[in-house]
């Protein structure tokens, strides 16, 4: 449901600039909206003339001038994201090809509370969502899937009755948390597009199901490697790096802290 209608809110009329806006949904040229794969897109505007974002697989920056009801995308430079794109599937990529349709050119902007529709002149328009991003180091990431080369599943699954899986990265280059089971502790050196996990190993010795304990291996050895992650407002990706066929990764999300 995309609740939006009006250009009208009391307190801030037209907000697009400044938060993080997820691309929610799509719809080209007057066509039904498709929802976006998860962790798709986003953009930022930054209110001085420029926006920035992610199309789903590479990232880009451009020049967006906003005024009254219109925003106007110009000069636009895509960019490789994490990866290259490389550790995107089809489905993301014909959702980036429908955005970067769409985000170009001058366009009308409706807004209803945290939703912001973008309308170009055909009909085709972005729905946009609120979203206040959460930092990479010190938020705590709650890994909600797995994957291994396409293959992706929930993190209960396979395991149920599996406690919360998670982790927090800190400032002095180590990392925390569960993997379902026990509660591990290891390092992690964090770059602008890598993640170097290493020496993860368990600070309690509880025993759970098999099936609990399995996936906890599965957990494990996701941080017993180099990854290439992708970070939204609220999402993070990481797989692999560099990326092949048999590539394992997990998908986690946090909330911004009130």
């Amino acid at each position: 449901m995309s609740p939006v209608s009006s250009a009208t809110d009391d307190e801030n009329p037209l907000p697009l600039a400044g938060p993080h806006w997820d691309i929610w949904e799509v719809s080209i040229e007057g066509g039904g909206l498709e929802r976006a794969p998860r962790g798709a897109a986003w953009v930022k505007f930054d209110g001085a003339g420029h926006a920035s974002g992610n199309f789903g697989c590479h990232e880009f920056r451009a020049k967006a001038d906003i005024k009254g009801d219109t925003v106007t995308v110009r000069d636009r430079e895509t960019l490789p994201g994490p990866g290259g794109g490389k550790n995107c599937d089809a489905r993301h990529l014909d959702y980036e090809k429908d955005v970067q349709r769409v985000l170009n050119g001058k366009l009308k902007i409706t807004t209803n509370y945290s939703w912001v529709n973008l309308t170009d002149s055909r009909g085709s328009k972005l729905v946009l969502h609120k979203n206040r991003p959460v930092p990479l180091v010190g938020s705590e990431w709650t890994i909600s899937k797995l994957d291994y080369s396409d293959e992706e599943w929930g993190i209960g699954d396979r395991a149920p009755g599996i406690g919360r899986v998670y982790f927090v990265l800190g400032e002095d280059g180590t990392f925390h948390g569960s993997f379902g089971c026990n509660d591990y502790r290891g390092k992690a050196d964090v770059g602008p597009e890598t993640i170097k996990f290493s020496q993860a190993e368990p600070i309690t010795d509880k025993r759970c199901s098999k099936a609990v304990m399995d996936t906890e291996e599965e957990v494990r050895k996701r941080f017993d490697q180099t990854v290439g992650y992708k970070l939204g407002p609220d999402w993070l990706t990481a797989s692999t790096y560099p990326y092949h066929n048999l590539a394992i990764g997990f998908v986690a999300g946090a909330k911004p802290k009130s």
